[in-house]
């Protein structure tokens, strides 16, 4: 008799494939329950595997109270249950019991500090190593593929056939050449730079796997590698276990998977899962696994069972989503439909078209107002984004009109106010302690945090920018008192931050934990506050507290090595999660975080071609399509010129599928009301609506309501924005001088030209620090080989060598730079004369406004100067910084040596140089190639820039308008 109830299949497979909202964890349950009640298995046998340990304790939940003994069911997430089986048994295989789970972000940590790895590439080669691992890719099989590739060349000969080529291609330029020839350069240079990446990879994963193993850690992908191979050799271990359920099957990698035919070899399985809700491709998630399941564990047709009445959505919102979703299917018949458990039809769809992002806010707000005003909850009103970045401007304008949100998963520990004021004494302590260099911006945001007053700020951040004295800041510090006319307040609050730093340095010897314990106490935070502050900052205390005793732990009791490692992670740009309380208000949130989530209205934004569905392919260029189970079988037979075009289609097809599913999860979160809004303009271009409402129909639909709202009636924010009178004793001994940077900070966003050029706000230590470094040393090589009149690349070369051996440059590559040098040198060579001028600090005073700037060569000849500018970085130059910067050197260059003939940013990591040669008529055009510029226009431009500076000066520094997402404004302005 075939068995029309998955719940009481208990032999055998058993799919059951649930729609949206069905109650697959409510049929979960009931099986258990089944299982238990009907004394099938014992309850530690039964192993239900989750992938969330949000849904492990809400499954652990539900069986608790129908348990009738102390024992219970395995409810465990993947890599849990991995890990106590390891426990358990993995001394069989020579795995410690005492190993430790390396997070990912823990593992970036490790890379960047032990192997001295980039930021940008932590990234990058953790999320590749738990890919190929997730995948079955060995280490063994990269190192195949690249023997084959490089023809078993070693890595210095491919590295200098590389440079030598890259080389020539960036010279190219100076000798007449054919296309051909600069294709096949390109060809050649693109083949070994993939080859040279991906064995540097390589290199970094053997290490990483060093490291792991003499720290016994085990990371997420080990954990199933390691438990495969553990029942691979001894499979008897699955006789501890005679049922296993699977949750969200559709989110198992190629791993996870293999491990389940392992786990089962009774085939006494359950999995559970919806194909349409798999949108973790980018974590590694096997879109073959359903197929693979009826195969492997040989499940006929009657072992398949269809969950399609929804506990949640009304037919009107599920009928949209089914209508969405079969396009992802060759046959849409495959494609069964759900249906409201009660029948319930529901109201019609809104779909609203507004005419720019402003307008669509002003929307979303009128639909929270009608709900609320209607008598739904705010914690029942949910809006989605398809990124984090994108609802901005809604925040903006909630905060303003006083309506409560909670931006799920968007608050950073490090970043809470809090603990960066923790941090920043601590920072300062260790500096004053030390005597070491630096930590300007923990000065700077102490007085931010104080409320100086802006003629306090103007005079300390002046008088800190003319220090000449290399002394450490905490020195600089105490003199404030006595060097500057301070108001009584500025004094009494300096003094207050150096006796705290003072009292913090004194206790630096104790153990971290004990610091930052007396820090809380010395700053006013102590524990004779805690109860009063509020839950969420005790919460985060709480937690940094913990954080610092895990590092005392693991690696160092140190104050100085514990804010090393902070300043690690907060170089990776790694976010350690912020506590949170159960909060009141909106949820703002991705629709990847809305996942497994329900509310009853949903408000989805931006629904525009570009931004949902995304168009831009990622591909992950460290794992060769040759050794990806996805690709390899479909690239056989394909030409190698072809390779490329036919993997981008196939990625493109399968995000355009993955960006489809995640759009019917959107739809299938909602309860009762579903809005959907986009516009016609976001950040001043236009986009057109989201294929996806194509696909519905959602101009004839019968069960939408399509909206055209053409008004303009969004109110922008009022922010009271000081005038500059209170600060004008200040300013008026300040004679404001203009440069090309200058001017295109103010230009890009005001307040950030206030805090920077007014107040002296320190500039943080860019990301790109060592490659900012690099440029700076090939700066100073040029420089000295200039002055010198070198006339030979050894002579160059051999002064990076001896310039590198010093401490300042000690940390710059010597292997990147010489490259560089090379390719300056041959650009160069008959260029440069003893008359060459090198550092110049250029000025110019047009109509009355006093310009400077630094130019880094002019070169004289007969027919006039030529100014070069060196741009070491790979990066694009917006046209107006370029004329802003050339356009200055041509200024005032004329003003001091003459005639002016030729503009030149000597890119030396392109292809060649952009050169501009000016004629009589003050235009500048490009030599072999189609850009120009106006001189006159550029210098009209840049007064007027400098014009609204000084007007600035007077009225005040305005914010960004509330489209922009100006990240300085979203900071320090509007506080999100």
């Amino acid at each position: 008799m075939i068995e029309k109830n998955p719940t009481k299949k208990i032999k055998g497979p058993c799919m059951i494939l649930a729609g949206a909202g069905t109650g697959k964890t409510y049929t979960i349950v009931e099986k258990i329950k089944y299982l238990l009640e009907n004394s099938i298995y014992s309850p530690e046998r039964i192993v239900c595997l989750t992938f969330s340990n949000e849904a492990t304790n809400s499954l652990r939940n539900r069986i608790l109270p129908i348990l009738k003994d102390e024992k219970e069911p395995i409810i465990r997430t993947f890599h849990s249950f991995c890990a106590d089986v390891l426990r358990k048994h993995g001394s069989k295989i020579g795995i410690k019991e005492n190993f430790r789970i390396l997070l990912p972000e823990d593992a970036k940590i490790m890379l960047h500090k032990n192997l001295k790895v980039q930021p940008y590439q932590c990234h990058q080669y953790v999320s590749t190593i738990g890919t190929a691992k997730d995948l079955g890719i060995s280490i063994e099989e990269f190192e195949n593929y690249l023997e084959k590739k490089s023809n078993s060349q070693s890595n210095e000969e491919i590295e200098k056939k590389l440079e030598n080529l890259e080389f020539k291609f960036k010279t190219l330029y100076l000798r007449p050449q054919n296309k051909n020839e600069k294709l096949a350069l390109l060809r050649d240079i693109e083949n070994l730079s993939s080859i040279i990446k991906i064995r540097k990879f390589v290199n970094v994963w053997k290490a990483y796997e060093k490291i792991k193993q003499l720290k016994n850690y085990q990371d997420y992908s080990d954990l199933n590698k390691e438990s495969i191979e553990l029942l691979s050799n001894h499979p008897e271990i699955t006789e501890e276990y005679d049922y296993i359920i699977v949750d969200e099957f559709q989110d198992t990698n190629k791993l996870q998977f293999d491990f389940l035919k392992l786990i089962a070899p009774h085939k006494n399985i359950t999995i559970v899962g919806d194909l349409n809700q798999s949108i973790y491709r980018f974590r590694g998630a096997y879109k073959e696994n359903f197929n693979s399941f009826k195969k492997e564990f040989t499940a006929l047709e009657e072992e398949v069972f269809t969950l399609d009445k929804s506990f949640r959505s009304p037919n009107k919102i599920l009928k949209i989503a089914h209508q969405l979703i079969k396009n992802n299917y060759k046959n849409p018949d495959e494609c069964f439909f759900v249906t409201n458990s009660e029948n319930k039809e529901g109201e019609k769809i809104n779909i609203f078209e507004l005419n720019n992002a402003k307008e669509e806010v002003r929307k979303i707000i009128e639909i929270i107002n009608k709900e609320i005003k209607q008598g739904t909850p705010e914690n029942e009103i949910c809006i989605l984004f398809r990124t984090h970045q994108q609802a901005q401007l809604l925040k903006k304008s909630l905060k303003s009109e006083n309506i409560e949100f909670t931006a799920v998963g968007a608050k950073s520990l490090l970043k809470t106010k809090e603990i960066k004021k923790i941090l920043d004494y601590l920072r300062l302590a260790n500096a004053s302690k030390n005597e070491s260099k630096g930590f300007e911006n923990s000065w700077w945001n102490l007085l931010q945090d104080l409320n100086f007053s802006k003629e306090d700020l103007i005079k300390i951040g002046r008088f800190l920018k003319k220090r000449n004295k290399p002394e450490p800041i905490t020195k600089t510090i105490i003199e404030i008192p006595s060097q500057l006319n301070l108001s009584d307040s500025g004094n009494l609050k300096t003094k207050i931050i150096t006796k705290k730093i003072e009292k913090i340095t004194n206790i630096l010897d104790s153990p971290i934990t004990e610091i930052i314990h007396k820090t809380i106490e010395i700053i006013g935070l102590g524990n004779s506050e805690l109860e009063k502050i509020e839950k969420e900052k005790f919460l985060c205390l709480q937690k940094f507290m913990e954080m610092a005793k895990e590092f005392s732990e693991t690696d160092s009791s140190e104050v100085s090595d514990f804010l090393h490692h902070i300043m690690i992670i907060e170089n990776l740009g790694i976010e350690v999660k912020a506590p949170t309380t159960e909060n009141k208000g909106i949820r703002i949130m991705t629709q990847h975080a809305a996942k497994g989530l329900e509310y009853k209205i949903v408000i989805i934004s931006n629904f525009v071609q570009k931004r949902f569905p995304m168009e831009r392919v990622n591909t992950n260029p460290l794992i060769p399509s040759e050794l990806s189970p996805e690709l390899k079988n479909k690239l056989k037979g394909v030409h190698e010129s072809e390779k490329e075009s036919v993997i981008r289609e196939y990625e493109k097809q399968n995000q355009l599928l993955e960006e489809r599913r995640l759009c019917y999860v959107a739809f299938t979160r909602t309860k009762e009301r579903l809005y959907v809004l986009f516009a016609k303009e976001y950040s001043n271009k236009k986009f057109w609506p989201s294929q996806f409402l194509n696909e519905i129909n959602y101009k004839q639909n019968k069960d939408i309501i399509y909206t055209l709202d053409k008004e303009n009636l969004f109110n922008e924010p009022e922010l009271k924005i000081k005038t500059a009178e209170s600060d004008l004793d200040s300013l008026k001994e300040l004679e404001v001088k203009f440069s090309p940077s200058s001017l295109l900070c103010f230009d890009e966003c005001q307040k950030k030209y206030e805090y920077r050029y007014v107040y002296n706000m320190p500039e943080p230590k860019p990301i790109s620090w060592e490659a900012i470094n690099l440029g700076s040393f090939v700066h100073q090589i040029a420089d000295i080989g200039v002055k010198q009149n070198f006339k030979t690349e050894k002579e160059f070369i051999l002064l990076a060598k001896s310039l590198q051996a010093e401490e300042e440059w000690e940390s710059v590559d010597i292997n990147q730079a010489i490259p560089i040098i090379k390719v300056f040198f041959e650009r160069n060579k008959n260029k440069y004369t003893p008359e060459s001028k090198t550092e110049i600090h250029l000025h110019a005073k047009i109509e009355g406004l006093h310009f400077h700037g630094y130019a880094d060569r002019i070169d004289f000849h007969e027919d006039g100067l030529e100014i070069i500018d060196y741009k070491t970085g790979n990066s694009y130059i917006q046209p107006k910084a370029r004329n802003f910067q050339l356009g200055f050197y041509a200024l005032a260059a004329k003003e001091n040596y003459g005639k002016v003939k030729k503009l030149t940013l000597d890119m030396l990591k392109k292809e060649k140089p952009i050169e501009f040669i000016l004629d009589n008529e003050g235009n500048a055009l490009e030599s072999g190639g189609r850009m120009s510029f106006n001189l006159q226009e550029t210098k009209d431009e840049m007064i007027q820039v400098a014009k609204n500076i000084l007007e600035a000066y007077n009225s005040g520094f305005k914010p960004c308008s509330i489209e922009a997402n100006c990240e300085f404004c979203n900071e320090y302005v509007w506080g999100i």
